[in-house]
């Protein structure tokens, strides 16, 4: 991220003088790599400075960590890029990387035409096997961010810089070199994506440091294995070559297997686990679990207690392995065969089914527990479905699998299945999948993975989302239980409906997601990125796919994607534009409502509201029917509340003005409180005329005949106006340089008339029902809390 190119600079000699030159500064004392990561692991710069100077420091925006009577202590949060490139430092650190760059690292190197020059490398670290490069790019907020010039500079310097680098440690030294790009908050383009795996960069998103950081943070050193393997998957092991170890071939379930031993130091760098939370397109499933840091824990004291494991751990061996016949008579038994069995020595060529907590209990042990016996049952080639299912097989058994694992495995396990709610599961899971893996999708890292601790904004979580997708129709619907009709992003193969509707589903999230991005990224808290909101997205998606197919006589079965996407933009504007200008509090009201089902259809009611009320003849049947039932509650519900905040209105001030001015006849005989709290002549008279035309029979008090415009004014007095501010001086939206705002109750007084006097011509609209919701949360707020005993709403 700090890494930049410097322009023709002569050196003088320095670069061919001096060997360390072409690299510094490099950390290759142990002490100061201790010191570098506690700076780094620490989110904050801090300084000491004299009290004098705080001031100063306050205002650049520091802040105070501690004080002394001489000196104060202040500390400054990193900026984002700054914080990403510590957490890739203390990454490779935790790895146990012997030499890692100090700071403004830089690599000099010499140009083909003798010149010299060098480039600042936001990373860098060497073992004995491995150089890393390591290029940091960060965004304060998630959005979009071209990197096509970051990377054609990187690839026009591959070379130059791996050859100072060899040209620095010798010519006997041959490190396999990998480049990578670590990223935050950046949506990737599939251009950008491309061109790195052109240039042979690996891109390693927040995704794959959460994983990698949380593996390594329970692995520590031997975790490094696990990581190289991501990125010289099939790649020779320097100093692993020809390892052979007697062992046992055989047949088991019909497929070849060999029984062996080896230690702990060998297969943890051929092992690969291929843990749920590392899940990526190309992957092969992703069933194992996070490896537990207690287990861990309580595995080695169990080794270095003299403990030992009697039973197999369970591999697959990615390619066929060699294997030399013993020649010895009784060695004859066609089922089982004894030889010399030659180990992998690839990087990701063991991968572990089932015994990776026994494996990975040596992790932080050393010396002579590596080189003890582990027993080892390894298959060859097996199938990706066939080792999935042996995975769940076994672990049924033992400890439950968490049902996001088996949905997740639906995928592999289920593919092309005759049964058809089986294939459409196995659809549904391997679309989620890709969105989770996928940088462009706006469903990228955003979903809690077991094992891997939950960010605030990792709000989503596989099974919801298959079940949204399975409801939606929109990959297929199961007809009699015996076959499975297309939905609209179905396509002739499955492969096909996969690539169709990840196109769609993540255009459409997206024109979501950019409505309002703080939103989307707030997870939870905001209420739009959620499991309930998800479902209820996916299932409008269906319904406007209905729409567009009726409004303009499109078969969307038959429709490529941008055509379906052109019509479909148009339809979700009023969607989008609500999102965008919503306030908070709007979103809260209409979607933070209850869970479950009946919170799915709740708030895929008000999303079909938002379009309906823009383009009318939108909407299903079923929509339109309960639409129909909620305004028949509404209207109720609202003639209720008008009808009550009336009377609390009329209550309330009558009592305060005969608090105030008490209840005693003045020299005429009329109340004290009627004729010193009501200026207003005409209120009077109205009142009067009102009880005149009352049923004689049924006369009630004359305060009783007072209407709202009535109490406006009385509030509105003077002598009145210091014991009625605090409850009834609302201003409604946009409102401001007023020093009365009581329009509300003329708004109040307008809409009162609808239940006052009912008719088939009068009725509320959709501004009259958020006004009463703004005015009945203003109102009762402020009311309770001026009463003595509160009343609840």
């Amino acid at each position: 991220m700090r890494g930049r190119l410097k322009k023709k600079v002569p050196l003088s000699g320095a670069i061919q003088d001096a060997q360390m030159a072409r690299l510094e500064p490099l950390l290759v004392n142990k002490a100061d790599r201790i010191s570098s990561y506690k700076k780094r692991n620490d989110h904050y710069y801090y300084e000491s400075i004299h009290p004098a100077d705080l001031q100063a420091f306050e205002s650049e925006g520091w802040e105070i960590h501690r004080e002394s009577k001489t000196r104060v202590r202040v500390k400054r949060q990193k900026s984002h890029d700054r914080l990403l490139e510590d957490q890739a430092w203390c990454l490779l650190y935790r790895m146990g990387y012997p030499e890692l760059s100090g700071e403004q690292f830089k690599i000099n190197f010499e140009r083909q035409d003798g010149s010299f020059g060098s480039k600042q490398i936001d990373v860098f670290a060497k073992d004995d096997e491995t150089v890393l490069v390591v290029e940091c790019k960060s965004r304060e907020t998630r959005g979009r961010r071209t990197l096509q010039k970051d990377l054609h500079e990187t690839d026009s310097l591959q070379k130059t810089l791996a050859t100072s680098i060899r040209k620095h440690y010798g010519d006997a030294y041959k490190p396999k070199v990998i480049w990578l790009y670590v990223t935050n908050n950046i949506i990737w383009s599939e251009p950008d994506i491309a061109r790195a795996a052109a240039s042979n960069i690996r891109v390693v998103t927040e995704n794959e440091m959460q994983y990698f950081d949380a593996f390594i943070r329970h692995m520590g050193p031997a975790g490094r294995y696990q990581f190289l393997a991501e990125f010289l998957e099939n790649q020779e092991i320097p100093g692993l070559s020809n390892v052979k170890v007697p062992a046992i071939r055989g047949r088991l379930g019909g497929r070849t297997f060999y029984s062996f031993v080896t230690t702990p130091r060998t297969l943890l760098k051929i092992a690969f686990v291929n843990h749920q939370a590392l899940n990526h397109p190309d992957g092969r499933p992703a069933y194992q679990r996070m490896v537990t840091p207690s287990r861990i824990r309580e595995i080695e004291g169990f080794i270095k207690g003299g403990g030992y494991f009697p039973t197999n751990i369970l591999v697959n061996f990615t390619e066929e392995c060699r294997f030399d016949l013993l020649p010895n008579k009784e060695n004859a038994d066609p089922h089982i065969k004894f030889g010399i069995l030659s180990l992998p020595n690839t990087y990701k060529s063991a991968w572990i089914i089932d015994g990776q907590h026994r494996l990975y209990g040596y992790s932080h042990l050393d010396g002579e527990w590596l080189d003890q016996s582990l027993s080892i049952l390894a298959f060859e080639k097996m199938d990706t479905k066939d080792e999935a299912e042996l995975f769940v097989t076994i672990n049924q058994k033992q400890k439950s699998v968490q049902r996001s694992v088996i949905v997740s495995l639906q995928s592999d396990l289920k593919w092309g299945a005759s049964d058809p709610k089986d294939r459409l599961s196995a659809l549904a899971s391997s679309l989620v999948k890709t969105f989770n893996s996928d940088p462009t999708s706006p469903f990228f890292q955003r979903f809690s993975l077991q094992g891997v601790s939950i960010k605030e904004n990792q709000s989503l979580t596989f099974p919801e989302f298959v079940n949204g997708l399975t409801r939606s129709t929109l990959i297929g619907r199961v007809l009699h239980k015996s076959q499975l009709a297309p939905g609209p992003l179905s396509a002739a193969t499955d492969e096909q409906t996969l690539a169709r509707a990840k196109r769609v589903i993540n255009a459409y999230f997206s024109e979501i997601r950019d409505a309002h991005p703080d939103r989307w990224e707030l997870g939870r808290d905001a209420y739009i990125c959620v499991n309930p909101g998800i479902r209820a997205h996916l299932l409008l998606l269906s319904d406007i796919l209905i729409y567009i197919s009726f409004k303009h006589g499109l078969d969307v079965h038959a429709a490529d994607e941008n055509t379906i996407l052109g019509h479909l933009k148009k339809v979700i504007v009023p969607l989008t534009s609500y999102l965008a200008t919503a306030s908070d509090t709007d979103i809260s009201d209409r979607f933070s409502r209850r869970f479950g089902e009946g919170g799915v259809v709740d708030y895929f009611d008000h999303l079909c509201s938002i379009i309906h009320e823009s383009i009318p003849e939108f909407g299903s049947t079923e929509f339109l029917e309960r639409l129909a039932r909620k305004k028949d509650d509404r209207v109720n519900q609202t003639h209720q509340d008008i009808i009550k905040i009336s009377q609390d209105i009329s209550d309330y001030i009558i009592t305060k003005l005969k608090e105030k001015y008490g209840t005693g006849e003045d020299e005429s005989g009329e109340k004290v409180w009627w004729e010193q709290g009501i200026e207003s002549q005409k209120a009077k008279e109205n009142s009067y005329k009102r009880y005149l035309e009352g049923l004689k029979d049924k006369k009630l008090p004359r305060e009783a005949y007072l209407d709202v415009l009535d109490y406006r004014d009385i509030v509105k007095q003077k002598n009145n106006w210091s014991i009625f501010e605090p409850v009834f001086n609302i201003p409604l939206p946009g409102e401001k340089g007023k020093i009365y705002y009581l329009d509300w109750m003329e708004k109040l007084n307008k809409i009162r008339r609808v239940p006052a006097h009912p008719s088939g011509a009068r009725g509320y609209d959709e501004a009259d029902y958020e006004f009463m919701k703004l005015i009945k949360a203003e109102f009762y707020t402020r009311f309770n809390n001026a009463t003595s005993e509160k009343k609840k709403y």
